[in-house]
C-alpha cells in the first residue's frame, strides 16, 4: 500500500494492487474482527501457535502453518501473516524502531552497493511516519520515556508513529531491574543505535488510538484515479515473455470478488513491471510458479525453468522468543486480568472508546530492552562466532510481558484459565537477534492456492541454542532484581519454576516454549549473485526485466529487531528506484528517437 501510494503520486502512470484478501475496514468482516485490527490491547488475539488463534482471525490471515520443527521439539506452529489491505501491518505488535547502522552496513556488503547504508536509507526511514511524542501528561509514566526528535520529520508522511496513552505499569519496574542488572537507559532507539532500554514508539495513530496500518498510505491514495485495487484477487503467475532475457508482462489472478469459480482467471498487462509484494513466504512462491527459482523445486512440480535460480526461497531469517513468568500483584493491570475478568475488560474497552485510555491503549511489549553477550561469555557458551558481528548489533533483545506467555500457543486461553482465582502473571521475553539458523519456503504444488511448506529450522544451530539459554537465564536475573520485588506476588518463579535449572533443562524447555516473533525475511534477497542473491541491489529479480520484489523477502539479511519500519523504508526507497528507471528509460527513448530522427534525415539528404 505504501508503494502504491508513492507511485501513483504521479499522475502519468496507472498502479494496480492484486489484494489476496479484503479490505479489513471495509468488509464484510465481523465488528468483532475490526476491533481486533484496531485496538492495539488486542494485538495478541489470534496470532498465537494454535488452532483456536489461526481460527480467531481466519478472514484476515493465510493459515499456514510451518512443518514441524525440530527445534521446537517438533512442534508445527501457526505463523500469523495478514491478508488483506494493510497485510501484516494489521497483525503485528506495532512495534517500531530502526535498524543499527552496522547491520545496514552488512546490506551494503551483501549487495556491494553503498546506497544501503543506514544514513544514506535514514531520510526513507523518516519520509513515511508521522511521528507524535509520547503524551506525559496521560502517561504519568516514570522515568518518562524518551526520543530523540532529530529522529523524526516528513513532510509527506502516511503511517503514523507515536507511544501508547497509558503504559504498562510492569515496565517501570523491568526498566528499573535492567537498569540494575546492567542495562542502561538509552534515548531513543530510532537513530541507529539500539544497545540500552526505554519505550518503543508504536505505529498507533494518536488521533483516537487505533493501529496505524499500511492501509493508511491506501487512504492518502485511493480518491487519486490512476489508482486500482483488486481485492479478493489471488495472484496466481507471473505472465513472461520468451524472450532471452523475460520481461514480466503482467499478472493472472483468480478473484472470488469478481467471480466465485477461482478456476477463472483474470489478467492485468503491466506496461512498465510488475512488482512482487507478497512477503517472506508468498513471494519466493509466486516467483517459483512462473518459473523462477530452484531447478529441482520446479521440475517436482512439472513447472517449466524460465529462470534458473537456486536461492529463490532458501536463506529464510527470523527471531524466536521465550521468558519466564512470575506472579505479581494483582494491582499490576495485566492481560490475565483482561482474559479472566469479563468486567474490567469492559471498563478497559469503554475507557479506550471513550478516552483513548487504558490497558487497551497499550500493545503489551512497550518496553524493550537490547544487549549483547559478553564476549568472554559468548566465547564460553560456544557463541563466540557472535563477537564478529558489528558492535551495535545486539545478540540478545528483552520484551515487556504483563501476562503469562507460556508457548503462545492460546495466549488468551492460557490466561484465562490461569488467572480464574484472582492470580496475575508477568513475563520478560528473551528473543535471538542474531540468529543463525536459516530455513526454508518450499512449494507444495504448483498452484499458489496451496499453501507453500515453510520450514524455518528455529534453534538448529547450536550458536542458536546457547543464546537462547543464555536469554532465558538473564530473563531470570531481572526477576531477581532488588527492584523488581516490590511487584511480585510470589518470588518463586511461576512457570516453569525451580525445577528448569540446568543448561540441558532450560534448553529442552526453549524448544517445548519458544515462539517466532514473526519476523520471517529473506527469501529472495537482494545480494550479489556469488552471495546467494535473486534480486540486485535496485531490487530487480536477476535474470529478468521488469520485475522487482518489494518486502521482507528482499532483505539481504535480518537486521536485530522489528522489521516493520525497514519494509516501510524499502517501500519508499523502492518507489524512488521505479521513478528513476521510468526516467532514464524516457530519456534513453528520447536519444533513441533524436538520433533516428538525425538518421532519417540524413537518409533523405542522401535520397535527395
Amino acid at each position: 500500500m505504501t508503494l502504491a501510494a508513492r507511485l501513483s503520486e504521479d499522475p502519468d502512470i496507472k498502479v494496480a494492487v492484486i489484494e489476496a484478501g479484503i479490505d479489513y475496514a471495509a468488509g464484510p468482516l465481523p465488528v468483532v474482527n475490526q476491533e481486533l485490527v484496531n485496538i492495539p490491547g488486542a494485538d495478541t488475539v489470534g496470532c498465537g501457535g494454535g488452532d483456536i488463534d489461526a481460527a480467531i482471525q481466519s478472514a484476515i490471515d493465510w493459515g499456514y502453518r510451518t512443518v514441524p520443527q525440530q527445534g521446537a521439539a517438533n512442534r508445527e506452529v501457526h505463523y500469523a501473516r495478514g491478508k488483506t489491505l494493510g497485510g501484516t501491518s494489521t497483525r503485528n505488535f506495532m512495534l517500531n524502531q530502526f535498524p543499527t547502522r552496522g547491520s545496514l552496513a552488512k546490506w551494503v556488503a551483501l549487495t556491494g552497493d553503498p546506497s544501503w547504508s543506514f544514513e544514506a536509507r535514514q531520510p526513507d526511514y523518516k519520509r513515511v511516519f508521522d511521528f507524535t511524542p509520547p503524551k506525559h501528561e496521560l502517561r504519568q509514566e516514570i522515568p518518562e520515556a524518551q526520543y530523540n526528535p532529530n529522529d523524526w520529520g516528513s513532510d509527506s508522511p502516511l503511517i503514523h508513529a507515536s507511544y501508547a496513552n497509558t503504559p504498562s505499569n510492569f515496565s517501570h519496574f523491568m526498566q528499573q531491574s535492567v537498569n540494575q542488572k546492567g542495562i542502561r537507559t538509552t534515548r531513543s532507539f530510532n537513530g541507529g543505535s539500539l544497545l540500552g532500554v526505554q519505550y518503543c514508539p508504536t505505529t498507533i495513530n494518536p488521533n483516537g488510538g487505533i493501529r496505524s496500518t499500511s492501509r493508511d498510505a491506501y487512504v492518502v491514495a485511493s480518491k487519486r484515479p490512476n489508482l486500482t485495487i483488486y481485492t479478493g484477487a489471488l495472484a496466481k503467475r507471473i505472465v513472461l515473455s520468451n524472450d532471452t532475457t523475460p520481461r514480466a508482462r503482467g499478472v493472472l489472478f483468480s478473484s472470488s470478488a469478481i467471480l466465485a469459480d477461482k478456476l477463472t482467471l483474470f489478467g492485468v498487462h503491466a506496461t512498465r513491471e510488475v512488482i512482487v509484494s507478497g512477503g517472506a513466504f508468498n513471494s519466493p512462491q509466486l516467483l517459483m510458479v512462473s518459473g523462477i527459482g530452484p531447478r529441482d523445486q520446479l521440475t517436482a512440480q512439472g513447472i517449466p525453468v524460465i529462470v534458473e535460480n537456486k536461492n529463490v526461497g532458501q536463506g529464510m531469517e527470523d527471531h524466536v522468543f521465550v521468558g519466564p513468568t512470575f506472579k505479581v500483584n494483582p494491582a499490576t493491570n495485566t492481560l490475565t486480568d483482561l482474559a479472566a475478568n469479563p468486567v474490567y475488560l469492559a471498563a478497559q474497552f469503554a475507557n479506550f472508546s471513550t478516552n483513548q485510555l487504558g490497558l487497551l491503549t497499550n500493545p503489551v511489549a512497550d518496553l524493550l530492552a537490547w544487549e549483547r553477550i559478553p564476549p568472554a561469555t559468548a566465547a564460553a557458551i560456544g557463541a563466540g562466532i557472535l563477537n564478529t558481528y558489528p558492535s551495535d548489533w545486539p545478540h540478545i533483545e528483552h520484551f515487556s510481558g504483563a501476562g503469562f506467555v507460556g508457548n503462545f500457543q492460546g495466549l488468551f486461553q492460557d490466561n484465562l484459565a490461569r488467572g480464574a482465582d484472582g492470580s496475575r502473571f508477568a513475563t520478560i521475553l528473551a528473543a535471538i537477534v542474531a540468529p543463525r539458523s536459516r530455513g526454508t519456503v518450499t512449494l507444495n504444488s504448483a498452484d499458489t492456492g496451496d499453501l507453500p511448506n515453510i520450514d524455518p529450522k528455529w534453534l538448529v544451530d547450536p550458536v542458536d541454542q546457547a543464546a537462547a539459554v543464555y536469554g532465558f537465564k538473564r530473563a531470570r536475573e531481572f526477576f531477581s532484581a532488588q527492584a523488581m520485588q516490590p511487584v511480585l506476588a510470589d518470588k518463586n518463579e511461576y512457570y516453569p519454576g525451580a525445577a528448569v535449572s540446568t543448561d540441558a533443562q532450560i534448553l529442552q524447555h526453549v524448544k517445548e516454549n519458544l515462539m517466532t516473533v514473526w519476523h520471517a525475511s529473506c527469501t529472495c534477497k537482494m545480494a550479489t549473485r556469488d552471495q546467494g542473491g535473486v534480486l540486485d541491489s535496485k531490487l530487480q529479480v536477476y535474470g529478468t526485466q521488469g520485475l522487482r520484489v518489494i518486502d521482507a523477502s528482499s532483505f539481504p539479511m535480518l537486521p536485530p529487531g522489528h522489521p516493520q519500519s525497514t519494509c516501510y523504508m524499502l517501500a519508499e526507497r523502492g518507489a524512488t528506484l521505479i521513478k528513476q528507471a521510468r526516467v532514464g528509460r524516457s530519456v534513453a527513448d528520447a536519444i533513441k528517437g533524436a538520433a533516428a530522427a538525425v538518421l532519417s534525415k540524413r537518409k533523405e539528404e542522401q535520397r535527395l
